[in-house]
């Protein structure tokens, strides 16, 4: 057995990011960054108002407030081209660019009509109320750097920049394979001996939130034959998740279908709690495998703890480990067995900022329902003694933004 840390430290060591592709930028949110992004063009192109009023040469303004004669309006798209000269000023918009001549905006608060002029009761200096040409980015600026995962700011940053084509990293395709004799489908007949598949449903919800894509393959039961089959159609993917038929049953064959396959095994067994029988391997075609329990909390567990970081490995993002942060319990725990433990619980905020953690109401590695709530997982080390409500502790939430 190795531990999770162990895992992360392989991870971290093997994993690589997946090729890369250019793609729209408009569309790309949630993708990473195959490489930098520098601006096309100067941001803003040109001097631009910030405030609705008047475009002046602030020259004018050298003994106090003056009375100008307006020659126009520059507005937004539709910018004016009469320059301003001495003893003149142009009415201009907000976002509008400034006019020849210019070099200050008096806002339109301070105006007052004075005939056919206009009296400005400001003295306003060089620069004022004005974004000068390239003064948030020149061309050829840094955007964002590679390995960035783009949300919709980090998009605007890049099509406000002028870069209408982007490169990114493939998204990894992740197969989902269910696996077991006892399992049924919620939609389908169930036997009075089988459960509910709940597996296949948490994985693929956990892949898209990891910004993979889910392709489910068939269930199927334990046939050596038709477990073969499966298999080697999953290894066509960058990731086989593969769950149940893990462990040392008489019917557990997937470890040696793999095997035969040609799969290179990194971990075949963990020293953690729930996940003792995760498998982590590589394919000779560089398809990576990651075998998980049959149980659905066990199965969460350990995609949360590895698959997740495979995932964001495969996509560019650094396979560092979870963060780890410290959090208050909010029920009393009581010693831990041999191995690590991870264990769900509810994570939420308290009053003074302070993190709440309580344990769910779990009957162990078979219960989803304990499961339905949790958002975090308590980090319980071998053989830790009792821990009383109150007490500190550390945790991994399921977020990995948090």
């Amino acid at each position: 057995m190795i531990t999770v840390e162990e895992v992360w430290s392989l991870l971290a060591d093997h994993v690589r990011p997946l090729d890369s592709q250019r793609v729209s930028s408009g569309g790309a949110v949630g993708r990473v960054l195959a490489e930098d992004v520098r601006a096309g063009f100067d941001f803003p192109p040109f001097d631009r108002a910030m405030m609705d009023g008047y475009a002046v040469r602030s020259s004018d303004f050298e003994r106090g407030p003056a009375t100008l004669r307006p020659l126009g309006l520059s507005r937004a798209g539709a910018a004016t081209e009469l320059p301003v000269e001495p003893g003149t000023c142009v009415q201009i918009n907000t976002g509008a660019p400034l006019p020849a001549g210019a070099d200050a905006v008096v806002m339109v608060e301070k105006s007052a009509a004075a005939g056919d002029h206009v009296h400005l009761d400001d003295q306003p200096h060089p620069g004022q109320h004005v974004t000068e040409r390239g003064a948030m980015r020149t061309r050829d600026d840094l955007v964002l750097r590679a390995g960035t995962r783009l949300t919709p700011g980090g998009l605007a940053a890049i099509v406000s920049a002028g870069v209408a084509e982007i490169s990114v990293f493939r998204t990894p395709r992740v197969a989902v394979l269910v696996t077991g004799d006892e399992l049924a489908h919620v939609e389908g007949p169930r036997a009075p001996d089988q459960i509910i598949d709940s597996n296949g449903t948490v994985l693929v919800g956990l892949i898209a939130e990891a910004g993979a894509a889910p392709i489910v393959l068939p269930a199927v039961g334990d046939d050596r034959e038709a477990l073969r089959a499966r298999i080697t159609e999953g290894l066509d993917c960058d990731l086989l998740c593969v769950t149940g038929g893990m462990s040392k049953g008489t019917h557990d064959f997937v470890p040696e279908i793999l095997s035969t396959l040609g799969v290179q095994w990194h971990v075949t067994s963990l020293k953690m709690k729930p996940g003792k029988p995760t498998h982590v391997g590589r394919a000779p075609n560089g398809a990576w495998v990651l075998g998980l329990p049959g149980n659905p909390v066990s199965c969460a567990v350990c995609f949360l703890l590895i698959g997740r970081w495979l995932a964001r490995g495969l996509q560019g993002l650094p396979t560092a480990p979870p963060g780890h942060f410290l959090g208050t319990v909010a029920a009393d725990l009581p010693g831990n067995g041999p191995r690590p433990l991870y264990q769900p619980a509810r994570w939420s905020p308290g009053p003074r900022g302070e993190n709440w953690l309580t344990p769910s109401d779990w009957q162990g590695s078979g219960d989803p329902f304990g499961f339905a709530t949790a958002n975090a997982l308590l980090i319980r080390e071998a053989g830790a003694p009792p821990l009383p409500r109150g007490d500190s502790i550390r945790f991994i939430p399921f977020d990995e933004s948090a």
